[in-house]
């Protein structure tokens, strides 16, 4: 089971909730908007860097960070297309909780 932490982000003065799963963070903001790092989702399922920017770079609401903390920065997308796409990957189970409800 992957561990859940917490931490603040300056930049954006927001919470995010954070799980490592397989070597990769994958980020939740908290609060505002609950955005997901879809960069690091799609890291997690292991598909190339060019199928990921190819399905990230259509993602509607997307929001893309390049300056702050290494597991931070990526492409953000919105909670409910973030857990369709890891539903639709099977990574659902292995990033538990990040989909859980507050």
């Amino acid at each position: 089971r992957a561990r859940l932490t917490t931490t603040l982000w300056e930049d954006e003065q927001t919470l995010v909730y954070q799980v490592d799963c397989r070597g990769i963070c994958v980020a939740r903001r908290h609060v505002d908007d609950n955005m997901i790092n879809g960069t690091k989702l799609l890291n997690v399922v292991g598909m190339s860097r060019g199928k990921r920017d190819g399905i990230l770079k259509n993602e509607k609401g997307r929001r893309v960070v390049k300056v702050g903390p290494m597991h931070l920065k990526g492409v953000w997308i919105p909670f409910e297309r973030a857990r369709f796409l890891a539903e639709q990957f099977k990574v659902v189970d292995v990033l538990f909780p990040i989909f859980q409800p507050d």
